[in-house]
């Protein structure tokens, strides 16, 4: 099973959406944001996020690398995207003494 993982501007804006507060200061001074500037102040939390944020899963499992690339390439002409890359579950050979199963780890998959 294969995936693309990468930093899109969806992902980017639903991380802003949560992280920034209507809100200023603490409860004696606290006062809302008039809408321009809470949209000011999401603006700059997304491009901060662009810069910073970690790749993360972009799809669901594709069966061969072939489609995942085609995913990618949707992704990328749709909308701003960085560090695009397909990944897939490598066995390390070794085993979880816990849970008797064998530990995987995510490697690049280079075409």
């Amino acid at each position: 099973m294969f995936f693309v993982f990468g930093v899109s501007e969806t992902l980017v804006k639903k991380a802003a959406d949560k992280k920034c507060s209507k809100f200023v200061n603490s409860y004696p001074n606290k006062r809302e944001l008039t809408p321009d500037e809470y949209q000011q102040k999401l603006i700059i939390t997304r491009e901060e996020l662009f810069k910073k944020m970690k790749p993360q899963k972009l799809s669901h499992s594709l069966s061969t690398p072939s489609l995942a690339k085609q995913y990618s390439e949707l992704t990328k002409a749709q909308e701003m995207c960085r560090d695009i890359e397909i990944r897939y579950r490598k066995p390390t050979g070794t085993i979880n003494p816990k849970t008797k199963k064998e530990v995987l780890e995510w490697a690049t998959y280079i075409c």
